[in-house]
């Protein structure tokens, strides 16, 4: 099984930058202390659990994201040229979700 930290290798922003200017200021892996959403399946991360954090500057902004456990397995799945499917699936999850929650 690989480890979690191989995620930081697969970029979930790839092609949404490039203007001057835009840059990662940090990505790691954590273990939150706190709950946030997951910026792909749009779950909530639990306290203790391991995740990615990534904080970049985008169109001059800061954004700071945080990616569940399980979306960072399929990160590291997807690298392996193998399991695309697994992290479109997580992708879908989030989709889903999301437009769950502008209905209700």
């Amino acid at each position: 099984m690989e480890s979690i930290s191989e995620a930081l290798y697969f970029d979930p922003f790839e092609g949404d930058f490039g203007e001057p200017g835009d840059r990662t200021i940090k990505d790691k892996i954590v273990k939150f202390r706190k709950p946030h959403r997951c910026h792909i399946c749009d779950v909530t991360t639990q306290v203790g659990e391991l995740g990615r954090n990534r904080v970049d500057v985008f169109d001059g902004d800061l954004h700071s994201v945080y990616f569940c456990h399980e979306c960072c397995v399929a990160m590291v799945s997807s690298l392996d040229d193998w399991d695309d499917e697994t992290i479109i699936q997580r992708y879908a999850l989030g989709e889903e979700s999301r437009r769950s929650s502008a209905s209700a």
